[in-house]
């Protein structure tokens, strides 16, 4: 068994698990871009993108408009840019951003942006200092669309469970999934990667994260109010709009 520190393992196994596609459950084809009304005439936000996919669909979406990713994690951040690169129509008007969104650069004016559980890996003092950038680069009307939360610290732990598994050549890959309260109000998570070739397992990886336990209401409640209004789009999504500034 191997310990990934770094969570790189998703970049190497998180799309062979993801397809063959099902449109029913696939994250990429629920999200409401739509219904969240970006602005396509200024530059477009996709914070803590990954692999890319969220930032390919966003710039297909938008064939005018120009994209900014932001991805810190460096094996992720190559295979969204080879990705991209790919992609000649889409090269030219995507930015790709390797630092975390609190120290990256952003246009001075944004259409809106789009957050998928980044929120919940920022501590108190984060969350506050990112809505606060927000309001400074978001304009007038343009929505933060917000995935919705993880559901809080669980009361007991989530007993490890096969949740995705896929082929390839010899090979099986599948994911393990459990979690348990820990201090400070994370949630431990840990996925457990193993991979079979002809029915035997041959490799395993195990991959820990330690998100915010943040529920909807304490994540809504922190929002700026007078900055920004909340708008439920769904039951995955929510629209952060960012409001005119009064002026006196």
């Amino acid at each position: 068994m191997a310990r990934d520190n770094d969570n790189l393992v998703w970049a190497e196994f998180g799309e062979v698990l993801r397809l063959p596609v099902d449109r029913d459950r696939d994250y990429v084809h629920g999200i409401p871009w739509d219904a969240a009304g970006f602005l396509p005439q200024l530059p477009l936000v996709d914070i803590g993108s990954g692999t890319g996919l969220t930032t390919i669909t966003l710039a297909e979406r938008f064939p005018d408009t120009e994209i900014v990713s932001v991805e810190p994690e460096p094996m992720s951040r190559s295979l969204q840019m080879l990705r991209i690169a790919e992609r000649d129509e889409i090269r030219s008007r995507t930015t790709v951003l390797p630092e975390p969104i609190l120290q990256a650069w952003l246009p001075e004016q944004c259409g809106g942006a789009f957050l998928f559980n980044v929120i919940y890996f920022l501590g108190g003092r984060e969350r506050d200092a990112f809505w606060q950038r927000m309001a400074r680069v978001m304009a007038p009307g343009a929505p933060i669309l917000l995935s919705r939360s993880y559901g809080g610290v669980p009361d007991k732990p989530v007993e490890r469970e096969l949740v995705q598994s896929a082929a390839m050549g010899r090979m099986e890959y599948q994911r393990w999934f459990e979690a348990h309260p820990v201090a400070g109000g994370r949630v431990e998570v840990t996925n457990t990667f193993r991979v079979l070739r002809d029915g035997e397992q041959v490799r395993e990886v195990v991959s820990t994260i330690h998100p915010f336990g943040l529920d909807e209401d304490v994540v809504l409640e922190e929002v700026p109010i007078g900055q920004f209004g909340i708008e439920e789009l769904d039951d995955r999504y929510f629209a952060i709009r960012r409001l005119p500034d009064i002026v006196r």
